[in-house]
């Protein structure tokens, strides 16, 4: 805290040119400067209140304000909201005060860089109190932090989306969900966060048409973006859109090298889409890095039914020496050695499916 203190204090004491106070206010503004230095925090917050009685856009005594209260919130949990919602408004006003200043010093970009810092250390307080209310189960409370989050700062979208949740999962009330996702979506169309979400909430309630509406605009604002790429294939896929859902999955592969879960879901809308070929390539590289029996027999499968037999052999033996339970694997080998025209493989692949 004494950092705190007498950082301001330098600080502020480089804007009060610019603001003049009356004799008496001038006075007061001295006193609370001098109690503030001394960290009586108490003392210094009734004198800046008589400042800002007669001053009220006195920007010295809001920031000076907002500090008192941040540092209030700071030690008394019990009123860690009240007191860290009173420090974000100081800085809110003090800022807006600010703004309208021209030719900024060197010193004001500091002080405001320092007030923005506070005002967004306020902001998360309060929203993470709301997070941990709702762990503990006190829902109710949590909800009117997150209303109180909200209000403080509409831009920023993460105590809406917590309200959604709740209405959603816990009351199991998805109109009033929707109502909050819409209403984000009317105040910022363009907001990548709400195009998300909705997406999500429509994909979850299973309207998967309504899903790839908003998933699709979040494309348009971030065409990079895997997860929300992947969520709208299996959007389409859901819809029995393969071919749209097969071209989406596909951009997302592009993005760099896929993992097992993308390769696995590419291969099954390739499967759909009749591109078995290209289910065959997926297959291949998926057990390269997952050489689960069940991605194998996949694999092999469908080499068959393309009558590559050759290549079915050899994924065949591949996987017969990852696991050597495994009938299947011998079975395929057979197989596909009987249709190679490899007798002496079938033969020896017999005898060894004879001793299983």
């Amino acid at each position: 805290m004494i950092a705190l203190l007498v950082l301001t204090l330098a600080l502020g004491a480089c804007s009060t040119a610019r603001q003049k106070l009356s004799p008496q206010a001038n006075v007061n503004a001295k006193t609370a400067n001098v109690y503030y230095a001394q960290q009586n925090v108490d003392k210094a917050q009734s004198y800046y209140e008589m400042v800002l009685e007669e001053h009220p856009d006195h920007a010295i005594s809001l920031r000076r304000m907002g500090d008192i209260y941040l540092h209030k919130g700071e030690t008394n949990k019990e009123k860690s909201v009240e007191y860290n919602k009173e420090a974000f408004q100081y800085y809110k006003k003090a800022l807006d005060i600010y703004a309208d200043y021209e030719n900024v010093t060197d010193q004001e970009r500091l002080d405001i860089r320092s007030m923005n810092r506070n005002l967004e250390g306020a902001w998360v307080r309060i929203y993470r109190a709301g997070d941990a209310l709702l762990n503990e189960g006190e829902t109710r409370q949590a909800m009117e932090i997150f209303e109180l989050a909200h209000e403080l700062n509409p831009e920023r979208f993460e105590p809406m989306i917590r309200l959604k949740d709740i209405y959603q999962k816990e009351f199991e009330d998805n109109t009033r969900a929707e109502e909050i996702l819409l209403a984000l979506i009317n105040q910022d169309p363009d907001n990548l966060d709400y195009n998300f979400e909705t997406g999500a909430f429509y994909y979850n309630i299973k309207d998967y048409a309504k899903a790839t509406i908003y998933f699709e605009k979040a494309r348009e604002l971030a065409p990079a973006n895997l997860n929300n790429l992947m969520n709208l294939s299996i959007s389409y896929y859901e819809l029995e859109r393969y071919g749209d859902a097969l071209t989406i999955i596909q951009k997302a592969m592009e993005l760099g090298p896929p993992d097992a879960v993308t390769l696995e879901t590419a291969a099954e809308i390739a499967d759909k889409s009749g591109e078995h070929l290209l289910k065959a390539e997926y297959l291949k590289e998926l057990v390269e890095l997952n050489d689960d029996n069940e991605i194998y027999l996949a694999l092999v499968s469908t080499l068959y039914q393309l009558e590559q037999y050759e290549e079915m052999v050899d994924f065949a033996l591949q996987w017969y020496h990852h696991d050597k339970t495994s009938r299947d694997a011998v079975n395929f080998i057979i197989l596909g050695a009987a249709q190679a025209g490899n007798d002496t493989l079938r033969e020896t692949y017999t005898k060894i499916l004879g001793s299983m």
